[in-house]
C-alpha cells in the first residue's frame, strides 16, 4: 500500500506525528503540564489549538507543495 510513496510523504508524517508524540511524552512525564494556565486557558488549549490544527499543518502543506512544484519543474527540464 505505502510502497510507492514519495519520501516526502514520510517526510510530512514524521513532523505531525513527531509533534503528537512529544506533546503526549511531555503531558505523561510534566506533571500538570497540559492545565497549565497561559493567556487564562489552559496550555493544552494553545499549543494544540495554534500549533497542532495550524502552524504544522501549514508546514507540511507548503513542503508538499513546494516538492511537487520542484518535481514538477524537474520532469520538465528532463522533456527539453
Amino acid at each position: 500500500m505505502f510502497k510507492g510513496m514519495p519520501k516526502i510523504f514520510w517526510i510530512g508524517m514524521a513532523i505531525l506525528y513527531g509533534w503528537t508524540f512529544f506533546f503526549m511524552f511531555l503531558e505523561m512525564t510534566i506533571p500538570g503540564f497540559p492545565l497549565k494556565q497561559f493567556f487564562g486557558v489552559p496550555a493544552c488549549y494553545i499549543y494544540n489549538w495554534m500549533g497542532a490544527l495550524w502552524l504544522v499543518n501549514i508546514l507540511v502543506s507548503f513542503i508538499f507543495f513546494k516538492s511537487e512544484e520542484n518535481r514538477e519543474a524537474k520532469l520538465e527540464n528532463e522533456k527539453t
